[in-house]
């Protein structure tokens, strides 16, 4: 067997990737190698005596930790760009992986994080993809992440702006239904509409990225969740045309009118 008690591993990973915590360092050497056999090594047990330990992952595993915790203490942005492949190997890593989770949301938690930075994706909204990517396991957290960003109010961002935001992490939503999640993002999307809780043309934005992203045969479940987006008009009117050739009225036919 092998394990780590969740809630003493989201302590351990808090501490270690938090870019504030970084006062008392001193035992993060051993916080990291805790955190690492917890998560690699595994045991086999007969009754009370140890029968067999496979410490193969140690090694790599301390490394990969060791490696991106300390980036994430710096917060340097040109050094995660210049460690980016490095990093990209490492977030192969499930635990690194809710590390840098855990340290991407205390970054852009900051209120002035997205200013300027609306006509590109910042880097840590590129590394949420890749660890999209990488781990269907972290999909609830990743997109629990992207709900709070994009319910955020923004308000010291003028109107424009707010909307680019919003809809750089409506592509991040996209991204997580194209690698599998797609019945929670699109269910959340249908939710904003319902409440009048997104711009319209944030849902607009949505409704032709997932349009682009997807192609028939849909589910039953697909079709029950995105047909009322499709055929809401003050949503998908200015997507659709008079010979009806745009794929959200050939999506439409496909459920039946």
């Amino acid at each position: 067997s092998s394990g780590i008690n969740a809630e003493y591993g989201e302590l351990l990973i808090d501490g270690l990737y938090r870019p504030s915590s970084g006062r008392n360092t001193e035992h993060h050497d051993k916080y990291i190698y805790v955190l690492a056999y917890g998560v690699s090594v595994t045991e086999r047990w007969d009754g009370d005596e140890r029968r067999a330990i496979n410490t193969k992952r140690l090694e790599q595993t301390i490394n990969a930790i060791e490696k991106t915790q300390k980036l994430a203490k710096l917060g340097d942005i040109q050094e995660w760009l210049c460690n980016i492949e490095s990093v990209f190997k490492y977030l192969k890593f499930p635990v690194v992986s809710m590390g840098v989770i855990t340290y991407c949301k205390h970054v852009t938690m900051d209120s002035s994080y997205f200013k300027g930075v609306s006509d590109t994706v910042p880097l840590h909204l590129i590394l949420i993809d890749e660890i999209a990517n990488n781990h269907p396991l972290h999909h609830n957290t990743v997109f629990s992440f992207l709900k709070q960003l994009f319910e955020r109010s923004h308000e010291h961002l003028q109107e424009l702006e707010q909307i680019e935001i919003r809809k750089m992490i409506i592509d991040r939503m996209v991204h997580l239904l194209c690698v599998g999640h797609v019945i929670p993002v699109i269910q959340y999307m249908r939710y904003c509409l319902d409440n009048e809780s997104a711009d319209k043309s944030l849902i607009r934005h949505f409704a032709a990225e997932v349009m682009e992203v997807t192609t028939s045969p849909y589910s039953k479940e697909f079709i029950a969740e995105f047909l009322p987006i499709a055929k809401n008009p003050d949503i998908t009117a200015s997507l659709r045309n008079i010979n009806e050739s745009d794929s959200i009225s050939q999506f439409i036919e496909y459920c039946g009118g």
